[in-house]
C-alpha cells in the first residue's frame, strides 16, 4: 500500500536492474536526493557552503544512513528526502498572517508526497503541526494561518484522493488488524540517549547530540528567539518517543493505535532541528569549522557503519537463492541474491498486513504471523482440494496471477492468492470464465465440473474506472499547482485579514 505514487519514479528509472542491484540503486538515489533536496533547501536560508556541509552530515547520519546502509523502508526514506522543506514550509504557514497561495500549495504539495510516501508519518506530522498551530494561535492570534492550512489540507486530499480512494475500498473488505495494534510501546528517556548510535533511526542519533550540546554549550542571548521553535520542536520530538507521554491510554485512539512503537514513528525526525539550530545559533565561520570537522567525520562512521554492516555482519550469514529449499524463519537475516528475492522460503514476507479478516492468525503471536496452515499453503504454493493438495507454479503481471496445475480433481480448489470482497476480478480456467468464491481463510476457490489433467486459473485484477479517474485528476492537478509555483504573483493586502 505504500510508498505509493512517489516510489514508481525511482522504479521506473532503475527497471532494468537485476532485482538487487536495483534496491542498491533505488537507497543510493534517495540518499542522492536527500543530498540536494536539503542542500537546496538549507541554501535558501543559509550560507552556501554551510549548507553543503550540513546536507552531507544530514545524509551520512541518523535515519537517511540507516535506510542507505541498513535496511530499506522506502517510505519513510523518501519523506526524509523532503524534511527539510516540509519542516519549513509548514512552520512557514503556522506562522503565517496572510492568506498565501504559493504557501498554500507548497504546503499541499509536500503533505501529498508525504501521504503517498507513509500515510503513519503524515498523521505524526499532522500531530506535531498542530500543537505548535494552536500555541501559536493561542499566543499570536493569527487565524489567518488555520485558513491556509485548510485550504492545503483540502488540496492535499484531492491529491492523493486515488490512495485514499484505494484504501477506503480495500479496506469495506475487512482486513486484519495491524500487528500489536491497541498497544503502542515507547522508550525511556535514559533509553533513547543511552541506546543510540550513529545511525541511530528510533532513537536519537549521536550526531544530533552533539549538535545540540554544541549549540547549547555556544548559545548566543540575541539568537534564543529564533531557536525557540527548532528548541521546542526537538522536545517535543523527545517527548513523543519516550514514555512521558500515557501511551497506554493514547494507544485506544483511533489511527494512533495502529503505531506499534511510538519511537518508530517520531524518532525519525529528531535529526532535522540539531542542523539547524547550529546553523542559526553561531556565526557564519563558526558554523562552518563545526559543520566541516562534523561532516569529515560523517564520512569516516558513515563508511564504518556501512563497511560494519555489509561485511562484518554479513560474513557468515545463510544465502538465500532460487535452489533454497529450507524455510527462512521470520526473524534470520540472510543474504539475498536475485533469484532469491521472491522466495517462498522466506518467512517474513507472509505478513498479515492488509490480509482479510477471514485469515487466520497463529495463536500468541499478536497479529505478527498467520496460521501455519495458511503459511504452510502459500509458502509452498499448494492448491487445496477435497482429497489433497496440488503443487503450483505461476506467473504474474501488473494486474493478473496465472496459476498452473496438473491431474486436478473435479470440485472446488482453492488457490493460494488472497481475494477481497469488495474488488473485482476476472477469472477463467483454461482461457473460459468461470466463477469463484472466497473460502474460510479468504483464499480464492474455483469449482471445476470435470477433472483436469491440465489446469490454467487466471484471476485479473479489475482496475475500478473511478480510480483511472481519480488518478488523472489527481495527476492533472499536481502538475497545475507545480507549474502554480512559479507564476509571480502581484503583492497586495487583498488576501490579509486584519
Amino acid at each position: 500500500m505504500y510508498p505509493d505514487l512517489t516510489l514508481w519514479p525511482l522504479v521506473l528509472v532503475t527497471n532494468f536492474l537485476t532485482p538487487i542491484h536495483q534496491i542498491i540503486a533505488i537507497k543510493s538515489l534517495i540518499a542522492f536526493l536527500t543530498f540536494i533536496v536539503t542542500f537546496l533547501s538549507l541554501n535558501k536560508r543559509f550560507e552556501s557552503r554551510n549548507a553543503v556541509l550540513a546536507a552531507i552530515i544530514f545524509t551520512l547520519s541518523g535515519s537517511v544512513l540507516k535506510d542507505l546502509a541498513n535496511e530499506m523502508q522506502t517510505g519513510t526514506a523518501i519523506i526524509m528526502i523532503f524534511a527539510f522543506p516540509i519542516l519549513f514550509t509548514l512552520k512557514d504557514a503556522i506562522e503565517s498572517k496572510k492568506v498565501e497561495p504559493k504557501l498554500i500549495i507548497k504546503t499541499a504539495l509536500l503533505m501529498t508526497i508525504v501521504i503517498n510516501s507513509h500515510l503513519l508519518s503524515a498523521v505524526v506530522i499532522t500531530i506535531i503541526a498542530g500543537l505548535f498551530l494552536i500555541v501559536i494561535t493561542v499566543i499570536r492570534k493569527n487565524y489567518q494561518a488555520w485558513l491556509n492550512l485548510a485550504i492545503a489540507a483540502f488540496l492535499t486530499v484531492l491529491l492523493s484522493a486515488p490512495l485514499l480512494y484505494r484504501i477506503v475500498k480495500i479496506s469495506k473488505t475487512g482486513l486484519l488488524a495491524p500487528f500489536g495494534k491497541g498497544h503502542v510501546t515507547s522508550e525511556s528517556l535514559w533509553n533513547l540517549f543511552s541506546t543510540t548510535s550513529w545511525s541511530a533511526k528510533s532513537t536519537i542519533s549521536e550526531i544530533a547530540i552533539v549538535l545540540i550540546i554544541i549549540t547549547l554549550i555556544g548559545i548566543k542571548r540575541d539568537k534564543i528567539k529564533q531557536l525557540l521553535p527548532w528548541l521546542s520542536l526537538e522536545l517535543l520530538l523527545i517527548i513523543f518517543c519516550t514514555n512521558i507521554l500515557p501511551w497506554n491510554l493514547l494507544s485506544h485512539l483511533p489511527i494512533i493505535d495502529t503505531f506499534q512503537a511510538a519511537n518508530w514513528r517520531f524518532g525519525i525526525f529528531l535529526g532535522i532541528a540539531p542542523l539547524i539550530m547550529v546553523l542559526i545559533n553561531f556565526k557564519e565561520r563558526t558554523s562552518r569549522i563545526i559543520l566541516l570537522i562534523l561532516a569529515v567525520l560523517s564520512f569516516i562512521l558513515a563508511f564504518r557503519n556501512s563497511y560494519n554492516f555489509q561485511y562484518y555482519h554479513t560474513a557468515n550469514l545463510t544465502v538465500v537463492n532460487k535452489y533454497t529449499s529450507t524455510m527462512v524463519p521470520p526473524n534470520d537475516t540472510v543474504k539475498l541474491t536475485s533469484t532469491g528475492i521472491n522466495s517462498n522460503k522466506l518467512s517474513r514476507t507472509l505478513l498479515p498486513d492488509y490480509a482479510p479478516n477471514s485469515a487466520p492468525l497463529q495463536k500468541g503471536s499478536n497479529g505478527a504471523s498467520f496460521d501455519p496452515q495458511l503459511s504452510y499453503l502459500i509458502t509452498n504454493q499448494l492448491g487445496t482440494t477435497k482429497t489433497k493438495d496440488i503443487p503450483l507454479t505461476h506467473t504474474t503481471t501488473v494486474n493478473s496471477i496465472t496459476f498452473k496445475a496438473h491431474n486436478v480433481p473435479k470440485g472446488s480448489i482453492s488457490l493460494p492468492v488472497f481475494g477481497y470482497r469488495t474488488l473485482k476480478y476476472r477469472i477463467t480456467l483454461n482461457g473460459k470464465p468461470t466463477t469463484a468464491h472466497l473460502n474460510n481463510y479468504g483464499l480464492i476457490t474455483i469449482e471445476s465440473q470435470s477433472n483436469l489433467k491440465h489446469a490454467n486459473y487466471k484471476i485479473e485484477f479489475i482496475q475500478p474506472t473511478l480510480y483511472k479517474a481519480l488518478l488523472w485528476m489527481s495527476t492533472i492537478l499536481f502538475l497545475v499547482l507545480l507549474i502554480g509555483l512559479t507564476v509571480p504573483i502581484k503583492k497586495s493586502n487583498y488576501f490579509q485579514i486584519s
